[in-house]
């Protein structure tokens, strides 16, 4: 089998003209449907109109600068919530698209949540389990930092009531825990976070309601038992081996349940600790008796001023239901509300919002926990009937919160490696990336590729930008001929710096370029010309071979031809001393299905196969065979000369069979005057011959030779005499 791979400067013109791909432009939204979800879009936007006007007013309290505000993307690919499988060596693979696409959208950092106890040692089994764990991580940080970006790592708490969540006896483990022995393993995982991935920022608690309900230590419900446990974790991070990570923790804006001044009392307790900064999350905004939810991180804000504290947003999205859902629905029923496409203009009003307030509250960081909603939406499909209606979260003919948001999950997987962006996404990048962007991309080098039958796997270095890479331009052309010029064609394109082509004809020569484009779709030059040839496709394996053995010199082949004879030229026989020892031996004509291989030593034992070659392609080796050859019959013994008369002498002998030996069917004569001049005088089946015409006192020499069925001769038998 034949292959080629070789670079080409020659061949770049070649490739012009081309179709270009890049960032394919969102559909618009379709209107909200009517009824219960235009309810929930007019209740929201009033919300979200009303906290503008608030942020049209300057503040009555004095922000600590906490800015330039950092605007982050949430890498939701590699939250620890996925369960075991995030310690599998290819897991990494499946985030870096979604980390390639938040950098071009121009974000300046990233933010990964690890829950407790996804890296506490005695959860996954020991050290020695949890080092898998602590690799991806690592690795990951790695690759964050290399692109320029600051990691946030947000230490929340794995959840046990959340349907995608992916770990197994989560609750059983968390009833182990005393609340000692919780803080103490919540300090150890914290520490390790630190030393591992050594992030900008560390969160080290949120959302302490949601963590007492997940992990049943109700202490986290009193906020100063809640600042007792962080307080342990600022301590075992200070005394890490990555002591001066910037650390913040934090809760959620809105209602704690049964506590009405749940956010004034969890800040005053927060702001008292060494914290560098207050962290909150935002999900409801809608307005209760009490008044609009979202005013909530202003009171955050206000009172972590007067402590002197910055204050930043690690999670915001806007949740979607009515003002009299709050507390009624589960926050399952209400992500599986958000995938839709109809929401769309309301995801970026509120998007727009929080960066305003980001300015007016000079936070340090904001993150969006919407990052599917970046790149992919689904078309709502429900109807009255199966209650689509009613409750805004259908796609098909069901209704169903895991499979809306599994397939969720799915669609933003494919929109990451694709390049494509929803209009909230490109909504976002607007207002990150100012000025417009206009330089485009480094062009790709180090194109090189693995060709395969029927495809080729390509590589290249990435490209760098002024903003981030959004993704690749894939173009392909077949020559005439290995080497040679053709005008290429856009085939795909990728977030990464690698594709695999499929479906391509075997045998034949290919053109490849890759050229890389920005979100702006600011297009780098066409890479240089990756020519290679796709390998031949080999033949079937010849059938049926069979061995068998024919004398103590032959072993004779027989075999069926292949399923395909096209371009069938010959057949190459293979032998050897074991199964796994084949050397070829011989060739045959395409016309022939046997074989006698004449060059074999006696008793024994041989093995073959046999491959048909095919257009130049060598076939699989058939289904071995193998046969033991005869081996040579035994000298006749006994051998006796006695003479009768003046010219005769009589000669007996005996026979013996060789074991496994095929039968002896005629002895030869061998007579002379001299014992080393002997010559075959006769051949005779029994065992007894007399010779005669013999000279008159003279002494003869004889020797017997024993011929079997396949006519191979033993060894002579030993010399006699006698005299006439």
């Amino acid at each position: 089998m034949n292959s080629y791979i070789c670079l080409s400067a020659t061949l770049l013109t070649f490739f012009a003209p081309y179709v270009r791909a890049d960032v394919p432009t969102p559909p618009s939204p379709p209107p909200t449907p009517a009824g219960y979800c235009s309810t929930i879009a007019g209740e929201l936007n009033a919300d979200i109109t009303a906290f503008n006007l608030l942020l049209a007013v300057p503040p009555i309290w004095a922000p600590v600068p906490g800015g330039p505000t950092i605007w982050t993307g949430i890498l939701q690919a590699a939250d620890a919530n996925a369960g075991p499988a995030i310690s599998s060596p290819g897991f990494i693979t499946g985030v870096l698209p979604q980390l390639y696409e938040e950098k071009a959208m121009g974000f300046d950092a990233v933010l990964v949540q690890i829950g407790f106890p996804a890296l506490y040692a005695p959860f996954v089994g020991g050290e020695a389990e949890l080092q898998p764990y602590l690799n991806l991580y690592q690795t990951l940080a790695q690759d964050i930092k290399a692109l320029g970006l600051k990691l946030i790592v947000e230490n929340d708490i794995l959840l046990t009531d959340d349907i995608q969540t992916g770990w197994p006896n989560l609750t059983s483990y968390f009833k182990t825990l005393s609340w000692t022995e919780y803080m103490q393993a919540r300090a150890t995982m914290a520490a390790t976070i630190a030393e591992t991935m050594q992030p900008d920022y560390l969160v080290l608690a949120e959302e302490p309601d949601t963590e007492a309900s997940n992990s049943g230590q109700s202490n986290l419900l009193i906020p100063a038992d809640a600042a007792q446990m962080v307080s342990g974790e600022i301590s075992a991070v200070r005394a890490s081996t990555y002591p001066n990570v910037t650390l913040g923790a934090g809760f959620g804006a809105w209602p704690q349940t049964g506590n009405a001044n749940a956010v004034e009392q969890y800040t005053d307790a927060y702001v008292a600790l060494p914290l560098d900064y207050i962290d909150a999350h935002i999900y409801p905004i809608n307005t209760e008796t009490g008044g609009p939810i979202i005013n909530d991180i202003l009171t955050i804000a206000s009172l972590s001023a007067a402590a002197n504290k910055p204050v930043a947003v690690s999670e915001d999205w806007v949740w979607k239901m009515e003002n009299s859902e709050l507390n009624v629905l589960s926050p399952d029923q209400i992500r599986a509300r958000n995938p839709f496409s109809f929401w769309q203009p309301l995801d970026i009003s509120f998007q727009q919002t929080m960066q305003s307030l980001a300015k007016y509250a000079n936070m340090v960081y904001v993150a969006n926990d919407g990052p599917d909603y970046l790149f992919a939406y689904q078309t709502y499909g429900g109807t009255t009937a199966n209650g689509g209606a009613a409750n805004c979260m259908c796609t098909t003919s069901s209704c169903n919160d895991a499979d809306i948001l599994q397939t969720e999950t799915n669609l933003a997987r494919t929109a990451n490696q694709t390049s494509v962006y929803t209009g909230t996404g490109f909504s976002f990048a607007s207002g990150l990336i100012q000025p417009p962007d206009t330089t485009p991309p480094s062009t790709p080098s180090g194109l090189t590729a693995s060709p395969q039958y029927t495809g080729a796997a390509l590589t290249w270095n990435a490209s760098t930008d002024n903003v981030g890479v959004a993704g690749y331009n894939v173009l392909r052309c077949a020559p005439a001929a290995e080497g040679q010029s053709c005008t290429g064609v856009w085939i795909a394109n990728t977030s990464t710096p690698s594709y695999n082509d499929s479906g391509l004809a075997a045998g034949t020569p290919y053109n490849y370029q890759v050229q890389a484009f920005d979100l702006a779709n600011n297009n780098s030059g066409l890479s240089a010309v990756l020519s290679l040839e796709t390998y031949k496709i080999p033949p079937t394996a010849p059938q049926n071979l069979t061995a068998t053995a024919v004398s103590a010199t032959e072993i004779s082949l027989s075999w069926s031809p292949p399923e395909t004879t096209s371009g069938l030229t010959e057949y190459v026989i293979l032998r050897g001393p074991s199964s796994t020892n084949l050397t070829q031996v011989a060739t045959v004509s395409s016309t022939k299905t046997t074989y006698k291989d004449t060059k074999v030593s006696p008793s024994t034992s041989y093995y073959y196969g046999v491959e048909a070659v095919e257009n130049g392609a060598d076939s699989p080796t058939a289904g071995l065979a193998w046969a033991t050859s005869y081996p040579f019959p035994n000298a006749p013994t006994g051998v006796t000369a006695t003479p009768s008369g003046s010219n005769k002498i009589v000669l007996s002998w005996q026979q013996t069979m060789a074991k496994n030996g095929l039968s002896v069917i005629q002895y030869q004569i061998l007579q002379g005057t001299s014992p080393d001049t002997l010559t075959k005088v006769a051949t005779v089946s029994g065992m007894t011959y007399t010779t005669t015409a013999l000279d008159p006192n003279t002494t003869y020499y004889f020797e017997i030779v024993a011929v079997d069925t396949a006519n191979d001769d033993s060894a002579p038998s030993s010399e006699v005499s006698g005299k006439t």
